[in-house]
């Protein structure tokens, strides 16, 4: 063969060498750029997480809301009223509320300033939707034994009899061993007590427009619509400490802004139907008088915006009111209608006057 006639030699691999790397380097950047964009979607939903849901003024005005709407709700904790120049009441709550029920524990301890008495009761609450009151003492002979006590103090003291407490105590006893039948009838067995039982109509109207609103969804979402729309709770300080699984802020009360939440809430559905229940045209509420003075710390959770805390410190003229309690929403026991209850009207005869039912 002619060496002039040979093949001019090729690149080994032909057109490959062009064409198999640009797809390589496409994939790559392909790759890159969704990555990129991954990772910049992670970013920016962190960012909406932690400037947004996060944000503490979102909280509170969703905690709010959230307990609005809520059916279910289990609250422990304490509440105290110290009615400056009487009495104190310091009340232990554990209740339990299903839709339109609620039961709750009773530990209270009452003392009269003046007499330096201090009197206890224990036992348990029902309230079922139609506004009927189950009442369950479980005390109930050793608290009317000191309230008897208390009586006898008193009425010897107006007529101006001086008596020991020997002869307080035996006067006491007698009263008391004339009430045995009826007390030991009622100690620790559930009572009730109906709104027809009681001859007051605001009473029936207010347990008919509470009845109404927990029943009616709707109407529970047009109160949290108006509150988001009126928040009248700032945020004071952001750095308080986690408490029950919550994040803590102290709120700030609007003066101003509670007061337009009120105006908003009469023209409501519900509050139409409350105002029907009114006896006076006078509509003013010193509440709100308050509300930018009182102390309001409230705990949220991260994740769902529910109400886990509320400590609230109030003082007004009269009195002074601490309430803390932990709460978990959306969850609660079976709350169980008492079947087998006696009539409280019969209870509270024995204080005659007293019970303005019959």
């Amino acid at each position: 063969m002619d060496q002039n006639s040979q093949p001019t030699p090729q690149p080994p691999y032909g057109n490959m060498a062009t064409s198999k790397p640009k797809k390589k380097k496409t994939g790559l950047i392909v790759g890159i750029t969704l990555g990129v964009l991954a990772i910049v979607a992670i970013i920016a939903a962190l960012l909406t997480y932690f400037l947004w849901w996060q944000n503490p003024e979102k909280m509170v005005t969703d905690a709010v809301s959230n307990a609005i709407v809520s059916k279910k709700a289990v609250v422990n904790g304490k509440i105290m009223i110290n009615m400056k120049d009487s009495a104190k009441l310091e009340l232990n709550v554990k209740a339990n509320a299903v839709s339109d029920k609620v039961r709750s524990n009773i530990d209270a301890k009452l003392t009269i300033k003046d007499v330096d008495k201090t009197f206890s009761l224990k036992g348990d609450i029902v309230v079922d939707g139609d506004g009927t009151v189950y009442v369950k003492i479980d005390n109930l002979k050793d608290s009317f034994s000191d309230i008897f006590e208390l009586m006898v103090e008193e009425q010897t003291a107006k007529s101006g009899f001086a008596l020991s407490k020997d002869q307080i105590k035996e006067y006491r006893d007698k009263m008391l061993s004339q009430l045995d039948p009826v007390l030991n009838k009622f100690n620790g067995k559930w009572m009730k007590i109906s709104p027809d039982d009681i001859k007051d109509d605001s009473y029936k109207c207010y347990t008919e427009a509470l009845k109404k609103m927990r029943s009616d969804e709707s109407v529970r979402r047009e109160i949290a619509r108006l509150y988001k729309k009126n928040s009248f709770y700032s945020i004071k300080d952001s750095n308080i400490s986690d408490r029950n699984g919550g994040r803590g802020f102290e709120l700030q009360g609007d003066r101003e802004k509670s007061s337009k939440f009120d105006d908003e809430l009469k023209k409501s559905s519900i509050g139409k139907e409350f105002s029907k229940c009114e006896k006076s045209n006078d509509s003013s509420n010193d509440d709100n008088l308050s509300i930018d003075k009182a102390s309001l710390k409230m705990w949220v959770d991260r994740w769902s915006h529910e109400l886990k805390a509320l400590e609230l410190k109030g003082e007004g003229d009269k009195a002074s009111t601490e309430v803390s309690l932990d709460i978990t929403m959306n969850k609660s026991e079976e709350v169980n209608i008492p079947s087998d209850a006696g009539s409280l009207k019969e209870l509270l005869g024995i204080f005659g006057g007293g019970y303005s039912g019959d």
